[in-house]
């Protein structure tokens, strides 16, 4: 007795939906847990060696700060800070910036003109 047995296509539609919509829910799920956040600074240091950057995120009603670094040339970023929050002074004055030393060597972290936090890239190494 010959068994005859039907030859599947290659995209089936039941699957290609079903990957579809897995897709679509990975895709709501990194919305859902990735908070907002604004780039609020790029800046390169006075002798090219590295890129800092400094970003806010809205976890909650205050606002988290985090300072990435990385070397030109490099695409990856390095955290150096990530300060959960910062309530001194309301958020909404506040006036963040991030500032490399004129040899290169320590990056600021400051809001509103206070140095909140510094970091020595000659210790580091």
């Amino acid at each position: 007795m010959k068994r005859a047995y039907k030859k599947k296509p290659l995209l089936d539609m039941k699957r290609v939906g079903a990957a579809v919509f897995t897709l679509f829910l990975v895709f709501i799920a990194y919305k859902i847990l990735t908070p907002p956040s604004n780039n609020l600074a790029t800046i390169t240091s006075p002798d090219g060696s590295k890129t800092a950057r400094l970003r806010k995120f809205y976890y909650v009603s205050q606002p988290s700060y985090k300072v990435y670094c990385r070397d030109t040339g490099n695409r990856v970023w390095q955290a150096l800070l990530y300060l959960p929050s910062y309530t001194n002074i309301p958020h909404q004055t506040a006036i963040e910036a991030i500032d490399w030393s004129p040899d290169s060597k320590k990056l600021f972290f400051r809001i509103n003109d206070a140095i909140i936090w510094q970091h020595d890239f000659a210790k580091a190494e």
